[in-house]
């Protein structure tokens, strides 16, 4: 028979995950709860993170942000620290599903599922954001690109759970955009996040991240490093455009949504761009 689980602090979710084996964690549950429909999930327990309030806080901690990993995409919505800060959250959550599932789904969830397409990781990975990781033994803390990056390694163990997103606090400029099959109720087909650092026109620093054009999002370092130095009017140039059709190309090779993507990713970046600048 089926446990259900519902702790009250992370502390509780660690002794009771020390002392269990084969149980899931339930954050929104917009996928675990199909998933369980589909038969594609067995575990002999469920523990329910819904009652641990330090998960659902966005706190701003001098130099960092901490998002707790059941923040909501509503949550980050409404978060003026958010508004203030992260611009490429706003544009993310503002695009992902329904306002019945952003009211539902969560930020450690969409990153814990570690699906190719999941809005959030992007984001995450472009903003220099690092995973607080913690079980009964240690607490780990990786950058979100590094786990990504090393998915196998890094992954969660049966015995930990994702606790916060650290987001570094600076005064950067950053943008998201994806393009969906449908409408913001589709998962993403491509997207990609910017964030950068801006003087007097000139780029003194970049981050782009792509998703959905691979396993896992991934940095395109190859262009940021062809950016520095040079106009922001240049990142909308043919010149730079090029070299993200080859990222694109190089990395899903052989596939069939290759040369739609490769052409789709052109637009896609100038989009999320167009939201940095905007704001």
């Amino acid at each position: 028979m089926l446990k259900i689980y519902s702790p009250k602090t992370i502390e509780e979710v660690k002794e009771y995950m020390k002392d269990h084996s084969n149980l899931k964690l339930l954050a929104g549950g917009t996928d675990l709860v199909l998933d369980f429909k589909r038969n594609k999930v067995k575990c002999e327990s469920i523990v329910s993170l819904e009652k641990i309030s330090d998960l659902k806080k966005i706190v701003d901690d001098k130099d960092e942000i901490y998002i707790g990993a059941m923040v909501t995409f509503s949550d980050l919505i409404e978060n003026n620290i958010i508004k203030d800060y992260c611009n490429l959250l706003l544009n993310c959550s503002m695009s992902m599903g329904s306002p019945q599932i952003r009211n539902v789904a969560t930020v450690g969830g969409n990153i814990a599922n570690g699906g190719s397409a999941a809005d959030i990781i992007p984001c995450i990975i472009s903003l220099g954001g690092i995973l607080l990781i913690e079980s009964e033994e240690a607490i780990r803390r990786v950058s979100c690109e590094e786990y990504f990056e090393n998915y196998k390694e890094e992954r969660l163990k049966e015995n930990e759970i994702l606790t916060h997103i650290i987001i570094p606090k600076t005064q950067n400029i950053s943008g998201y955009y994806k393009l969906g099959k449908r409408n913001s109720l589709a998962i993403s087909r491509v997207s990609a996040a910017v964030n950068l650092e801006i003087k007097k026109d000139r780029i003194c620093a970049i981050n782009i991240c792509l998703g959905a054009v691979g396993r896992y999002p991934f940095r395109a370092k190859e262009l940021e490093e062809r950016s520095l130095g040079k106009d922001i009017k240049w990142l909308y140039s043919e010149e730079a455009l090029e070299y993200l059709e080859g990222i694109v190309e190089k990395s899903i090779e052989g596939r069939k949504t290759m040369p739609f993507k490769r052409e789709a990713i052109k637009g896609v970046f100038k989009r999320a761009l167009d939201n940095a600048l905007q704001k």
